[in-house]
């Protein structure tokens, strides 16, 4: 029953700053910007907005999964340019669903080598050999299998209620 809380954060999204964002935004004057909130310029965008240095209108706070569905409005939308705030393996993600939108990145160095670790051929060869298995006690188990449905329940229309 005890609960170890880490103030974590992911090092490629926290690397991707306010100034930064704030120069790529007046470099692009007519780009939305698509921010994950994990981002470390989250912050600066709201204030940027609140205070009219970047008009409210461009700034989307968005989850990946909002993210691709925002890339699809904004290719329905004909918008030229969205600068996204992620890490920079999302707008591959997002060319795929939205092809004639140019998507940049605001920190072009925004990579991380830890996603970049989860490949197909890593998946299968794990799968195949059952390799890099890892096993945690059952009541352990049924407490993170508890946290993750909870999760998902409160992410799904109707659920959490």
């Amino acid at each position: 029953d005890n609960i170890h809380v880490w103030a974590g954060e992911c090092h490629v999204h926290a690397g991707i700053s306010g100034p930064e964002l704030a120069r790529r935004a007046e470099e692009n004057p007519d780009a939305d910007l698509f921010i994950h909130p994990e981002c470390g310029c989250a912050n600066s965008a709201i204030y940027l907005a609140g205070e009219g240095v970047i008009d409210p209108g461009r700034v989307h706070m968005l989850s990946t999964g909002e993210m691709l569905t925002s890339a699809q409005d904004a290719a329905a939308a004909g918008r030229g340019k969205v600068l996204v705030a992620t890490e920079v393996g999302m707008l591959h993600q997002l060319k795929g669903v939205a092809p004639d939108v140019d998507f940049a990145p605001v920190n072009e160095r925004a990579s991380c080598p830890y996603m970049k670790m989860i490949t197909p051929a890593a998946l299968l060869r794990c799968l195949a050999l059952g390799t890099d298995e890892v096993d945690v006690d059952e009541d352990v188990a049924a407490q993170a299998r508890l946290a993750v449905e909870r999760m998902i329940s409160v992410g799904t229309p109707g659920g959490g209620e």
